[in-house]
């Protein structure tokens, strides 16, 4: 798929070159057959919180799979390998959990923001947990071929003094390519 930002979407013959540079295609982030992207949860406290057991500090490993050619339906797919020590075990928090793409999303100017250097692309995403709910991710495909997945967990009324199933959650993953998949 060929992305181009909103900054592309201007008329005038002035606005080729703009276009020629903002368009960039992103197939090469699809994965087919046995490939995925592997990778852990960063285990820093502040992007780990809510997502781990208390008593867990081990990486949480994941696969992401990415369908470029999808990003405005449904982009991917995330697999957790957590079910021994997660807070949905004996299930992992994401099974197979299809990416959704938050439509409304695509054509608002939140769309358009620059989650920093290096990033290729990012697109905000909808994430069923097999027990913990909803969570919107925002996924940024990296110009270094890597990607970023921030996962947003949200609050429930009164969690304070809660476990941390019941805490809200922001976690990190950073994830490479594998061409033949992940190893949990």
């Amino acid at each position: 798929m060929v992305y181009c930002g909103r900054r592309a979407r201007v008329g005038t013959v002035g606005a080729l070159a703009l276009i020629a540079t903002s368009c960039r295609n992103l197939d090469g982030f699809s994965t087919e057959g046995d490939a995925a992207y592997c990778g852990e949860l960063v285990t820093a406290s502040f992007v780990s919180t809510g997502l781990l057991p208390q008593d867990v500090a081990g990486p949480m490993e994941a696969e992401l799979e990415l369908d470029a050619s999808a990003l405005a339906t449904l982009p991917g797919k995330l697999r957790t390998g957590d079910e021994q020590i997660g807070l949905c075990a004996p299930e992992p928090l994401f099974d197979d959990a299809p990416l959704r793409a938050i439509e409304p999303v695509l054509n608002d100017a939140i769309s358009t923001l620059d989650f920093g250097e290096g990033r290729e692309h990012s697109f905000f995403v909808w994430v069923d947990s097999t027990c913990q709910g909803p969570m919107m991710a925002v996924v940024s495909l990296m110009r270094n071929r890597r990607v970023e997945l921030r996962l947003f967990k949200p609050a429930l009324e009164g969690y304070d003094n809660a476990p941390p199933g019941e805490r809200p959650g922001f976690g990190v993953f950073v994830f490479e390519r594998r061409e033949r998949g992940c190893d949990f």
